[in-house]
């Protein structure tokens, strides 16, 4: 895309240029030397001049989008109903020896970690988010230290990253998101207008219009973890954009005349075994999560090209790939996925989720 920048216009408009401007103005005959009464008394306004057009080359870019500072952007973008991604916290599984109340706060590789819900009682698997958003906490896993009293806690560690913590959309990514959406111009009712209205719902992570079939518009979402959306955010859905009680009246986003089903996607369980060769101090069994990490990597990388996609391949070289990429395998072989030798080609609106993974 090419950049305008209208500061240009005023680029040559330094005090040393509105000096020799004002100096050359002025009657023949009089002294505009450095140093004259007649220079020193434009001095101060070829100052103040200067100031003005700097002010006014920042009004002027400020006007538009491709040129506007962050502050401004953010302007544009709430207009176009697009917003700066923020930054969001990684979640994780921990796993303890005992149970812990939510809301407990753990310790480990710099970070603090906070216990928000539960994963398997019995088992004794949280849910736990870091306090610190971004990236950086992404790719550590390992024992924690408890910052509270819990009686009977001796292991807390985290053994599995849940969903990825993101960092605040930089700027020019965000400057590109709202020039693009002036090049497909959402309207009442095209796809554009749903993907934007409905991708900007809480926990939405992508949105599928389809043609209307019958009277019906079905449109199919996938929630912002990637994973099949809960009734609860299908339903809320469902009620921002076309209440089911008022279908078609133009009551929610939809626009009068739209009956809208929202539906989510379906799960597919992909089970994989594979045969690797270890380096010297590494074991399956201690390569166990690093191993079940890589997996669900790979297939989460698939769930999110879902927008993108008609259907999805899981492809045995991908798992290889990503176990191969382990540190301390030297070798994969023997890739299956749920027992057979071929990859896995899913329905449209079917999306892979890891089941049990071996690696021997």
């Amino acid at each position: 895309m090419e950049v305008r920048r209208w500061n240009r216009m005023y680029e040559d408009m330094t005090f040393e240029n509105i000096m020799v401007s004002m100096m050359e103005d002025m009657p023949d005959g009089l002294d505009t030397s450095e140093g004259s009464l007649i220079y020193h008394s434009c001095v101060k306004q070829a100052a103040r001049l200067e100031e003005v057009y700097v002010e006014l080359a920042a009004l002027t870019d400020n006007q538009y989008a491709d040129t506007a500072d962050l502050d401004h952007l953010v302007q544009f973008g709430q207009e176009r109903r697009t917003y700066i991604e923020e930054a969001t916290a990684a979640e994780f599984e921990g796993v303890f020896n005992v149970s812990v109340p939510i809301g407990t706060e753990f310790s480990g590789d710099d970070y603090n970690y906070i216990v928000t819900d539960v994963i398997n009682e019995e088992e004794h698997k949280y849910r736990l988010e870091c306090e610190d958003p971004g990236i950086a906490a992404n790719g550590w896993l390992g024992d924690l230290m408890c910052l509270d009293d819990i009686d009977g806690l001796e292991d807390a560690a985290l053994t599995k990253l849940l969903v990825e913590g993101k960092d605040e959309e930089d700027e020019e990514s965000y400057r590109m998101r709202i020039m693009d959406s002036f090049g497909i111009q959402a309207f009442g009712g095209n796809r554009a207008y749903y993907k934007e209205r409905i991708g900007a719902i809480d926990g939405v992570g992508g949105v599928k219009p389809y043609r209307r079939k019958g009277t019906i518009i079905p449109i199919v979402i996938i929630s912002d973890e990637y994973r099949k959306a809960e009734s609860k955010l299908i339903n809320d859905v469902q009620t921002q954009v076309d209440p089911i009680e008022q279908t078609g009246e133009g009551i929610g986003i939809a626009p009068i005349g739209h009956s809208v089903s929202i539906t989510t996607v379906t799960e597919y369980i992909v089970n994989v075994s594979a045969a690797a060769t270890y380096d010297t101090g590494y074991s399956a069994e201690g390569l166990k999560t690093q191993v079940e990490n890589a997996v669900e990597e790979y297939l989460l990388s698939l769930r999110k090209n879902w927008i993108n996609s008609d259907s999805i391949i899981v492809r045995r070289a991908g798992i290889e790939n990503a176990i191969y990429n382990v540190e301390g395998i030297t070798d994969v072989s023997n890739i299956l996925l749920n027992g057979g030798t071929e990859n896995i080609t899913l329905k449209e609106n079917v999306i892979p989720v890891k089941g049990v993974v071996s690696c021997s």
